[in-house]
């Protein structure tokens, strides 16, 4: 795997994104203070590959980026594997889940290989790569604190290190397997024991058996014979019972008929009842046949009338429709005129209330000019200060000045002074003149005299600077007092150029309530008192109220009409009902007479069936009597019967578990079979065990690696220690107990030097570092082989800090000696003596935006 880019935003140190581009070197050194986030580019190349780096929850991402919303970590690597290039892409939004997408170039564009699920991509990926995490971290990264994984353990655990570096565990999985089949095996064993003594135990029972089923058998035999003569009894009752019941049911069938001649003869009687009321209405209704008639043309005179009415009362409608729309007419108008009305009287009120505010405005904004007037006095007061201020603090400045140049003269003065005073040669060191003592006299009273000058200019100086700084002082104290006068002009002006929009609001309001809203106001009052409005409606509602008041229609008359009629409606009724009794009087007369002739008929039938139905019944009564009880023999020929099902299916059970004994005679023969099996089967298992133990086939795998990884260390460490050194592995050694013949099993690492052979316990630091370095590199290069993998890339990620001057040199040149085994090789450090050591420099740093990098 050869890296070409990678690109990194939000993750962990990594806050804005930053990108490397590989390809710009093979060899080169990460550097950087620590904790500035050079670990962090080898975190996100095994994150991005394998989800995995020192931290894999939501931690990774960057604290800055986390608080952002929609903030992410995301590693975009981009590599090249035989011959492929591909890319993957990670990302972790925050708070949700993670995101993978693996593609390949496929000439100009991406093709991708993601799977469906991120569980099935991340296992393609490891198919590519031939690798997993574990694999890869030991074969291409020597990481902080894991470059002596495997020769700092004792030498009794060095083994089962080495077993892990090379993935050798997988052995104890199939042990592990091994012995779950074993254990699977044995429990099946246990099981045909155990159903063999169950077996066993059934047989046992056999003479038992036996026994009981003969014994079941005769009691058998005997319920069969008491169930046959059951059967013949029941057989001959039920004969005598069929008897018994057509005797029950001529009973039945004549309480039957006779029970129907009765009904019969009541629904005679009740129609003979019903026709002699029906006769007797008719004859009161005929009685009355004068009053029923009068009625009835009374009735039809009140028809006629009310007909006419209603004819009447169309016509008014269709008129009284006619006048609806009009009058909605007037009083739609009306309505507007009210509301113009109740707006203006609105308005009025408005405009009188104002009227006392306009004198409250003029107060106020005469208010409002006083203050603007003040405050611009103010103002003026304040500028004059301020000039005043500033004309003091420049005449300040400049006296400082001047004094600083007087102070620097004044000090060459009394230098020159000292100078000629403490002099003692003949040539003025002045003026180079020679120096006689009256010239060094009159130079010095000269010098004073200037220096007297200076002094009391500087002096005079530095009063007025204290006078013009108490003055200042006074001023600002009284420049403050001005302080708010810009806002409180301000403050005036808007104020007075508010209220006088306001104020000419009111007056313009008042002017056009006067001129137009009062005079508006009286001509609407006007006409809705004379009802002046709606003329032409109001012409037409005057010509249909006349076309009403021609039809004559009375609504009373028209109610009185409606009544008379609906009272003289059951006149028509019993008008009806009496034509109806006229011409049915006769028929019900015949109708009364033949219902009589049938009741007496039907009454002498009654009699007859009568007598017939207590003869049968008595004779029935007699004949119940001497009857057997049918229920009783019945219910003993069922549990006669029951007895018998249950003998015979105790019979059928005692025969089967007779005849189940040979069946398990030839089960026993086959679990035995079996167990023999199985047990053969235990003991390939265990031999399995065994092989797959540490001391088995992972032992040999061990033994068969070391030779590799011992020559390829001795190439690395002959380069580091210019030939000075070498290792060899002891894998079996005595025991401390000499009466032992065997030897126990080891993995001694002993190295030799100029000084001759020692265990890798014995040397210090910087040599043991070497010799961690040459064995770790042989084993990263023994373990990429054996899972088929290229180890292309080398990743140091410590080491130096451990070694000398020369022995840094040393492991540089080692470096540089087996660079050509790799297609790109990284080295971290924040040695920066090292850094020039390296033909490109990748620096990283730490900012506020987060860590950032650049290739130098």
């Amino acid at each position: 795997m050869i890296p070409l880019k990678l690109r990194i935003s939000g993750f962990l140190s990594y806050r804005e994104p930053v990108e490397l581009d590989f390809r710009e070197f093979d060899l080169a050194c990460i550097s950087g203070q620590n904790g500035a986030g050079k670990s962090s580019l080898l975190d996100a190349i095994t994150w991005s590959l394998f989800g995995k780096a020192r931290k894999t929850d939501d931690s990774v991402i960057n604290l800055a980026v986390a608080k952002e919303k929609n903030g992410k970590a995301e590693v975009i690597f981009t590599f090249e594997y035989e011959q492929n290039t591909y890319r993957v892409q990670r990302s972790l939004p925050s708070g949700k889940g993670t995101m993978l997408e693996f593609q390949v170039k496929d000439g100009d564009e991406w093709r991708t290989l993601s799977e469906r699920s991120i569980r099935e991509t991340q296992s393609r990926i490891e198919q590519v790569l031939r690798l997993d995490y574990d694999t890869f971290i030991n074969a291409a990264f020597f990481l902080q604190g894991k470059a002596d994984q495997f020769t700092q353990q004792t030498a009794s655990r060095r083994k089962e290190v080495l077993g892990s570096i090379l993935g050798l565990e997988v052995w104890e999985t199939y042990r592990m397997r091994a012995a779950g089949r074993r254990k699977t095996v044995e429990g099946e064993v246990e099981n045909i024991d155990g159903r063999v003594m169950e077996i066993d135990a059934e047989l046992a029972e056999e003479p038992l058996r036996i026994a009981r089923l003969a014994e079941l058998e005769a009691n058998l035999e005997g319920r069969n014979a008491a169930l046959t003569v059951q059967q013949n009894l029941v057989d001959t009752l039920k004969k005598e019972d069929a008897l018994l019941e057509t005797q029950r049911k001529t009973v039945e069938m004549l309480a039957s008929a006779l029970e129907r001649s009765k009904t019969g003869l009541s629904g005679l009687q009740d129609r003979l009842v019903a026709k002699k009321a029906d006769r007797d209405t008719f004859a009161d209704l005929i009685s009355r046949a004068a009053d029923v008639d009068a009625s009835y043309q009374a009735w039809q005179r009140a028809r006629k009338e009310l007909a006419r009415m209603d004819e009447i009362a169309g016509q008014f409608r269709e008129q009284e429709k006619q006048r609806q729309p009009l009058l909605e007419k007037i009083a739609v108008d009306k309505a507007r005129l009210e509301q113009e009305a109740a707006a203006l009287r609105e308005q009025g009120s408005r405009v009188s209330e104002q009227a006392s505010r306009v004198i409250e405005l003029q107060a106020e904004i005469d208010t409002a000019r006083k203050s603007l007037e003040e405050a611009e006095t103010n103002l003026t007061s304040r500028e004059e200060l301020e000039k005043r201020i500033n004309s003091a603090r420049e005449k300040q400045a400049a006296l400082k000045a001047e004094n600083q140049t007087l102070k620097v003269q004044m000090d060459e003065l009394k230098a020159r002074i000292d100078q000629l005073s403490e002099t003692d040669g003949v040539v003025c060191p002045l003026c180079g003149q020679d120096l006689s003592e009256e010239h060094r006299l009159s130079t010095l009273a000269g010098l004073e005299k200037d220096g007297k000058s200076q002094g009391d200019r500087y002096r005079a100086n530095q009063a007025e600077v204290k006078a013009l700084a108490e003055g200042i002082a006074a001023d600002e104290a009284n420049f403050l007092k001005y302080e708010g006068a810009e806002a409180t002009r301000m403050s005036a002006s808007t104020k007075i150029t508010q209220l006088t929009e306001r104020l000419e609001g009111l007056q313009k309001l008042s002017d056009e309530w006067k001129e137009t809203g009062e005079e508006r106001l009286g001509e609407i009052l006007d006409d809705l008192e004379k009802e002046s409005f709606a003329e032409e409606s109001r012409e037409e509602l005057a010509i249909v109220d006349e076309k009403l008041a021609g039809l004559g229609y009375d609504a009373t008359a028209h109610d009185n009409a409606r009544e008379a009629e609906l009272q003289g409606r059951s006149a028509e009724e019993e008008y009806r009902n009496l034509e109806a009794a006229r011409s049915a009087l006769e028929p019900i007369e015949d109708e009364i007479s033949a219902l009589k002739s049938e009741i007496g008929r039907q009454e002498t039938e009654i009699s007859t069936q009568q007598a017939e139905y207590d003869q049968a019944a008595a004779t029935l009564a007699v004949s119940e009597e001497s009857v057997p009880n049918v229920d009783a023999a019945y219910s003993e020929l069922l549990k006669l019967q029951e007895e018998l099902n249950r003998l015979t299916q105790e019979v059928g059970a005692a025969r089967q578990l007779v005849n189940v004994l040979d069946g398990l005679r030839e089960r026993k023969k086959n679990l035995a079979s079996e167990r023999e099996e199985k047990q053969g089967l235990i003991g390939r298992f265990k031999t399995l065990e065994r092989a797959f133990s540490k001391n088995g086939v992972p032992a040999l795998l061990i033994e068969a690696a070391l030779p590799q990884i011992e020559t390829r260390a001795n190439e690395l460490l002959d380069r580091l220690s210019d030939g000075q050194m070498s290792i060899r592995f002891v894998t079996q050694a005595e025991y401390k107990d000499k009466k032992r013949d065997d030897l126990k099993e080891t993995l001694d690492i002993q190295i030799s030097d100029g000084a001759g052979m020692r265990d890798y316990e014995m040397y210090s630091g910087g040599e043991a570092f070497r010799v961690n370095f040459a064995v770790r590199l042989a084993l990263s290069e023994i373990l990429a082989q054996r899972k088929g993998a290229r180890l292309q890339t080398l990743v140091i990620d410590e080491g130096f800090g451990s070694q000398d001057l020369q022995g840094r040199q040393r492991l540089i040149e080692a470096i540089n000696l087996v660079k050509s085994d790799f297609a790109k090789i990284l080295v971290i450090t924040h040695l920066d003596e090292l850094k020039d050591a390296f033909p490109t420099r990748i620096e990283v740093e730490k900012t506020a935006q987060g860590s950032t990098l650049r290739v130098i």
